[in-house]
């Protein structure tokens, strides 16, 4: 069974201008006038506008680059960018992962390395590979299946007005929010994807029903670990509360020394794909995502291999003398429709008299 796409799509927000506004009309220059204290930015918007060119130009190190700002900073940092750097502006609503939290006044530009890029890819793959098994019959499991979809690092905008990019995640058609969410982490982030899996079970209403957290050692050795939430009810002595619930803490999937974990998996219920964690009628059982981890850990060996191979891969070599010659940068002059019409006049016109010249011309 080959997955449809969606027949609908989602899109990056968060800005204050859209993507889609019209591109600027030229600039007129005329000479600077003295920029009142009121529009200089702040520094610490013009650090976040940095941050932003330098991950554009994928000069940030750090996969995590975070950057405070006070209230209404956040809103003015679009605003400045929509005013004064289109191109950049579009860039990252197109191409950069970010994370915004209104509680904490913090923004972080993400720096995803090859290694969360190839590993992301390979469990969504997988995640999807199984979905299309499931979805191959007519029971209420495979329609659930077949509506099913990954979308990325499409932008999640949560209750309280954050905003978050994850590395991998499936959403219910028609679901406002993804039941799903991967994050995947080096270990000195550890502190952020508990805060983040918090955020994400709590700020959606518990819609996004599972969070699973990969942590990565960065000191040196293999070790690779793997957490999991679920949402929490309970009542306590205020009441019904909702809370966020570690089922897995830190499991190793990889050990210090590269070695794979057996007889272990990841388990994720088809159920809790669906946007209210309906139960499946008793006749379909209880299908699950199973990855084992030894799986995982061929997936990390596999995705570091494909890092290597960026820096110290095969590629073509050009034979001496061989140039490479670049395409024009000018694009050919598009003429209006009443210049277009007035251009081709004067062509027929040009081509009447030549061909009276041509009539009127005699040999020696």
């Amino acid at each position: 069974l080959v997955m449809q796409a969606s027949s609908y799509s989602y899109t990056r927000r968060g800005s204050v201008v859209s993507q889609n506004s019209k591109s600027p009309e030229p600039r007129v220059e005329y000479p600077p006038s003295p920029i009142s204290s009121e529009d200089k930015p702040s520094s610490r918007i013009s650090e976040a506008i940095q941050l932003l060119k330098d991950r554009c130009a994928f000069k940030l190190e750090k996969p995590w680059n975070p950057v405070k700002l006070l209230p209404g900073e956040y809103e003015e940092l679009w605003q400045r960018l929509g005013k004064e750097d289109q191109e950049l502006l579009s860039y990252v609503e197109d191409k950069v992962s970010i994370d915004y939290d209104p509680e904490r006044l913090e923004l972080v530009i993400r720096m995803p390395s090859d290694v969360h890029e190839c590993l992301g890819g390979l469990i969504e793959l997988d995640i999807l590979n199984q979905l299309d098994v499931i979805a191959n019959g007519n029971s209420a499991a495979a329609t659930l299946a077949r509506n099913i979809h990954p979308i990325r690092s499409t932008s999640i905008f949560l209750e309280d007005g954050a905003r978050h990019d994850p590395d991998i995640q499936f959403r219910y058609r028609g679901a406002k929010y993804s039941s799903l969410v991967i994050e995947i982490a080096y270990t000195q982030s550890g502190k952020k994807l508990e805060r983040l899996a918090d955020h994400y079970i709590l700020e959606s209403s518990g819609s996004i029903s599972t969070v699973v957290g990969i942590s990565l050692d960065y000191r040196g050795t293999s070790k690779a670990t793997l957490s999991m939430w679920y949402p929490r009810y309970g009542v306590d002595e205020l009441g019904q509360y909702l809370a966020s619930n570690e089922i897995l803490k830190r499991q190793e999937f990889r050990t210090a020394n590269g070695t794979p974990v057996m007889d272990q998996s990841l388990r994720l219920p088809l159920k809790h794909f669906h946007p209210l964690s309906e139960p499946l009628p008793p006749e379909d059982g209880d299908p699950e995502i199973v990855i084992p981890y030894e799986r995982l850990a061929e997936y990390l060996k596999e995705a570091e291999e494909e890092a290597r191979s960026t820096q110290q891969g095969t590629s073509k070599v050009m034979q001496v003398g061989m140039r490479k010659r670049k395409r024009e940068e000018t694009p050919p002059e598009i003429l209006d429709p009443i210049h277009e019409r007035r251009f081709t006049q004067a062509e027929l016109k040009a081509d009447d008299m030549t061909e009276k010249q041509d009539e009127d011309w005699t040999p020696r």
